[in-house]
């Protein structure tokens, strides 16, 4: 039997996790935790095969818990399993060493193919996962100053504006919005905001 962990801040998404797996039939429910907060703890502590980990959680997300988690200890397998399908969420978790992305609303039998593949230790990615994962790949990410930039003129603000609010130069907003435009492949401010959004640079609730 293979033991799955959950860590996930919904109890709703817990209960049904733990129903499906059951179901399954070679898989057993190792226990769950409701936040990326003390994972890492949890999993030393009940030593599952696989743990399957939300990236969208509020006290700690998802991808920072996959590090602790990883961290701790580093034959760990772990599966995000989560509603997000952002660019920089799928890239950071899997070069964070997770060994699959999968969105909640996937059929059982994709949820199940994950944690198989998991087990060989094998990467699993459906086809728009990994063709996700291979876009953000092939691209150069964003500073985090860069980001904070595009966040501030995503709410309005003029380039006077987003300097007075991250303390810096009016010129220092300029270079960074330039580098922003040529990072993102975007040729104005509306479309680096929107691509930015895309790619999970802005959260987008």
């Amino acid at each position: 039997m293979t033991r799955v962990a959950v860590i996930d801040d919904h109890m709703v998404v817990r209960a049904g996790l733990k129903y499906l797996l059951e179901a399954v039939g070679e898989m057993e429910f190792a226990g769950e935790f409701a936040g990326g907060e003390g994972a890492a703890d949890f999993v030393l502590s009940v030593k599952p095969d696989v743990t399957l980990l939300d990236v969208r959680m509020p006290d700690k997300n998802g991808i920072e818990a996959l590090k602790d988690i990883l961290a701790a200890e580093p034959k760990a397998k772990v599966v995000m399993l989560t509603t997000s399908d952002t660019e920089e969420d799928v890239f950071r978790a899997i070069e964070e060493g997770a060994m699959g992305y999968v969105i909640k609303d996937s059929p059982v039998e994709i949820i199940a193919a994950a944690i198989r593949s998991a087990v060989i230790g094998d990467v699993y990615m459906t086809d728009e996962i990994r063709r996700i994962y291979e876009t953000r790949k092939g691209v150069k990410g964003l500073s985090p100053r860069e980001a904070e930039v595009i966040a501030v003129a995503a709410q309005g603000c003029s380039n006077r504006e987003i300097g007075e609010r991250l303390g810096i130069s009016e010129n220092s907003v300029k270079i960074h919005l330039k580098r922003a435009f040529f990072k993102l492949g975007a040729s104005d401010r509306a479309e680096a905001v929107t691509i930015a959004m895309q790619r999970g640079y802005i959260p987008t609730a």
